[in-house]
């Protein structure tokens, strides 16, 4: 091998190296420090919503001066709150089971679904429904960056639990119905009625599968109480 092929191998061999630490950055800055800011986002918003509604468990919110509907459940309110602040609370429960599907623990959802709300937790598609209202309160998530709220969405069967808090400390609970898979532009999914069944919906959406945004993870769920 002559000189100049040799210098030429060598340069290529350095710039293959140079690129691979850059990925590897780029998958630490992905994987670690997207997660890192999430769950500082979270924690402020978990102390913004103990002092302005009361925490989830609900030993500081009155649900007894709550408003009701007819059937003794509350009536929903419209979403009122600033893009990016927190407008309600999930939490997943599985019949039988001490171990929650999905999320140990509570997530907060912010209002709207751009690239600064989801770096916060799940975001609450714009011009959906409230918790509870008549139509589709639809939810997205991410599932592999930003503490990967939705990494498990898949875990979700029929017959298990989402309770979601509002921003009135009014409490509802989602029954799951199924799950399907779609392509990005099927927007029905998050429509006023998507399981045409004429009931209250949550709507939870993610990428799928892991690691790659060719489609859409889709969670329905009817309103049980």
């Amino acid at each position: 091998m002559s000189a100049t092929a040799t210098r030429l191998a060598r340069g290529a061999g350095w710039t293959l190296i140079g690129a691979g630490v850059v990925v590897l950055l780029y998958l630490v800055y992905s994987l670690l420090y997207t997660n890192v800011t999430t769950v500082r986002a979270q924690a402020a918003l978990s102390e913004e919503w103990d002092l302005a509604v009361g925490d989830v468990s609900g030993r500081l919110a009155d649900e007894g001066n709550g408003r009701r509907g007819k059937r003794g459940r509350p009536a929903a309110q419209p979403v009122t709150a600033t893009t990016g602040d927190a407008v309600a609370v999930l939490e997943f429960s599985r019949p039988g089971s001490v171990q929650p599907p999905v999320h140990a623990g509570p997530l907060y959802v912010v209002q709207g679904v751009g690239l600064e709300q989801l770096a916060r937790g799940p975001g609450h598609y714009p011009g959906t429904a409230a918790p509870g209202a008549p139509g589709n309160f639809a939810v997205a998530g991410h599932r592999t960056t930003y503490g990967a709220p939705f990494f498990n969405l898949d875990d979700l069967q029929p017959g298990d639990r989402v309770k979601v808090t509002d921003r009135a400390g009014d409490r509802y609970v989602y029954k799951v119905r199924r799950q399907t898979i779609v392509a990005p532009t099927d927007n029905w999914v998050i429509g006023p009625d998507p399981l045409e069944g004429g009931k209250p919906t949550l709507t939870l959406t993610t990428c799928n599968p892991r690691f790659s945004n060719r489609e859409r993870l889709i969670v329905f769920a009817e309103l049980v109480s």
